[in-house]
């Protein structure tokens, strides 16, 4: 099994490729937290997330699956005065 690059606390957004995909609709403009990096839908889609967006608020579903290269990692804002150097 593939070593994944997510781990459980992490801030992901979703990537290019992932945004483009049509199954994805409900996740765009929004963020999400790592709940699970490991082996869901037989290694398919091993990243769980709960996802929040200006929508809908935070998935009330339950968590959202996703494939490695559909998420990416969110980068700090460096124009943040709270953000130490």
């Amino acid at each position: 099994m593939k070593k994944n690059k997510f781990k459980v606390g992490d801030l992901v957004t979703l990537s290019a490729a992932g945004a483009k995909m049509s199954q994805n609709w409900r996740y765009r403009g929004g963020f999400g937290i790592v709940t699970d990096a490991g082996n869901h839908y037989a290694d398919s889609y091993p990243i769980a997330c709960f996802w929040q967006t200006t929508r809908e608020g935070w998935s009330h579903k339950g968590a959202a699956y996703f494939k490695t290269y559909e998420l990416k990692f969110v980068k700090p804002d460096k124009k943040c005065p709270r953000q130490s150097d």
